[in-house]
């Protein structure tokens, strides 16, 4: 379904910053998570490099705790409107999948903190929210994609005003 309604509406940047800090800091944590196994439970000590990665991790982590509370918080007190020419079905599931990887993401860094400075055993739990937040990121980049294919203009509302990408539906081809 294209309409140029779908466009109306345009996440302020300091939504888009958020959106996409987020998303570098989660590629962070997958390529750092290595070290973490290479500095607990080895028989030869740590590289400084593994002791970095793994401090990147941590602070990493800690830091998408914070910028997705941020995010849930303005989600709260300040929503944005769904954009129009959705059908109802996909807006709630569209809302099932961020407020899923709003809590998978928190929770994962609350039990990332716990293993990391109280207690190691919550890992377990960590590694599983892992796979629940990349289930949940891959249904959400699906769907991006979808979108970006339909040309419908919700992806244009967070990208980035310098993004090649932006198109809104009145520019799309109707052929």
């Amino acid at each position: 379904m294209t309409t140029a309604s779908a466009t109306a509406f345009r996440y302020p940047a300091y939504r888009i910053a958020l959106h996409w800090g987020v998303v570098v800091l989660i590629l962070t944590q997958w390529l750092t998570s290595g070290a973490i196994h290479r500095t607990h439970g080895t028989l030869l000590p740590p590289s400084a490099t593994d002791l970095l990665l793994h401090a990147i991790h941590n602070y990493s982590g800690m830091t998408i705790g914070l910028l997705v509370g941020v995010r849930v918080l303005l989600r709260i007190f300040r929503p944005v409107p769904a954009p129009s020419g959705q059908p109802q079905m996909l807006q709630r599931l569209s809302g099932a999948v961020h407020w899923g990887l709003y809590l998978s993401l928190m929770a994962q860094a609350a039990t990332g903190f716990v293993t990391a400075y109280l207690w190691g055993g919550a890992g377990q739990v960590h590694v599983l929210l892992w796979n629940v937040t990349l289930a949940l990121v891959a249904i959400h980049a699906g769907a991006a994609l979808l979108h970006a294919v339909r040309l419908d203009g919700v992806l244009s509302r967070m990208l980035p005003a310098f993004a090649g990408l932006r198109m809104r539906a009145s520019e799309a081809d109707p052929g």
